[in-house]
């Protein structure tokens, strides 16, 4: 399952890795695209640098993964993504006023690359690098707030009322799809959380870029909205490491780690993208018995990413010109 940030708390841990596997490695599909391959001295971002596993308390912890590997493609197209462009404030201004009603009166003010337009009752705040939007309802506008779920509309009905409310304004693009909804920021926040993935044909996409979000308060009330949601083109075919090679980088090498102990039973591909970066790439997703938690590694083949120091630098620039 994939979870907006903020929705659930997860710890990062290093573990020792126990496998059960059924099987053997599987032959894998022979992939056939219009695109180019990536050339062997062209290198990609690694997404992994930032995964770490800090060691736990009490020592390592172990986990299982039981089952077959799946069959992959020897190559999968990676993306490019596409940032906004010369966004000015009158840009801006439009978009609050045709999603949200936002006056044109509101105050505006810049604080780096975030950009928001306040009034007494909202803020939208609007990301220019990235596109990313949110609107958000002051709590001393709202109508009641209350730390009683009995206050709040159904699971069913918040599905229902956030969906609405997106369609109605164009906001939920075809693909979409319902990721869930939790009650777990209420006391917090005052509201229902109902959130929307996404998907690459066949493929999930995982990190930024790819959610978004509606939070429902009492009697439905509709008290923040925020989309993610990054536009993207084919780039190159990029080889694909084996099952196998992924669960030996899992038990060794760099791996997101968001989950502290139980067995892994689901391994699939997917697509993620990380905050700030120029590409969408696959990844090797394990999913566990709490469907929660959940392990990534990174499914291109070592030898068509960048060093880590590379990576990093590259990271820092892009920081540094967003901040400006």
């Amino acid at each position: 399952m994939w979870l907006p940030a903020g929705l659930a708390v997860v710890i990062c841990i290093a573990i020792v890795t126990v496998f059960v596997i059924s099987g053997d490695d599987v032959t894998t599909i022979e992939s056939r695209s219009d695109y180019p391959v990536l050339e062997r001295n062209e290198k990609l971002p690694d997404i992994s640098v930032g995964w770490y596993r800090p060691n736990p308390p009490g020592g390592p912890l172990k986990f299982e993964f039981v089952g077959r590997f799946p069959e992959v493609p020897k190559r999968m197209l990676v993306y490019k993504v596409l940032r906004p462009q010369n966004v000015t404030e009158a840009n801006i201004r439009e978009l609050a006023e045709n999603y949200f009603g936002i006056p044109t009166d509101a105050v505006f003010r810049r604080t780096g690359p975030y950009c928001n337009l306040n009034t007494e009752a909202y803020n939208f705040k609007f990301q220019a690098h990235t596109g990313f939007f949110s609107l958000f309802k002051r709590k001393k506008a709202r109508k009641k707030l209350s730390e009683d779920r009995k206050d709040y509309p159904g699971d069913e009905e918040c599905k229902k009322i956030a969906t609405e409310y997106l369609k109605e304004r164009d906001l939920l693009p075809e693909d979409a799809y319902l990721g869930g909804v939790s009650g777990v920021n209420i006391e917090s926040v005052g509201a229902m959380s109902v959130w929307f993935c996404r998907k690459i044909g066949q493929y999930k996409i995982g990190g930024r870029g790819s959610d978004i979000l509606v939070e429902i308060g009492v009697a439905g009330e509709i008290t923040k909205v925020s989309k993610r949601w990054v536009e993207y083109e084919p780039y190159k075919m990029a080889p694909i490491k084996s099952p196998k090679e992924a669960v030996k980088q899992l038990k060794y090498g760099n791996a997101l780690l968001m989950t502290s102990k139980g067995k892994a039973t689901k391994m699939e591909l997917v697509y993620h993208t990380p905050a700030n970066s120029d590409y969408i790439q696959p990844v090797y997703s394990f999913g566990f018995g709490d469907k929660k938690s959940y392990a990534l590694v990174p499914a291109i083949k070592p030898e068509y990413l960048k060093s880590k120091e590379e990576t990093m630098k590259e990271i820092d620039e892009k920081a540094a010109r967003y901040i400006k």
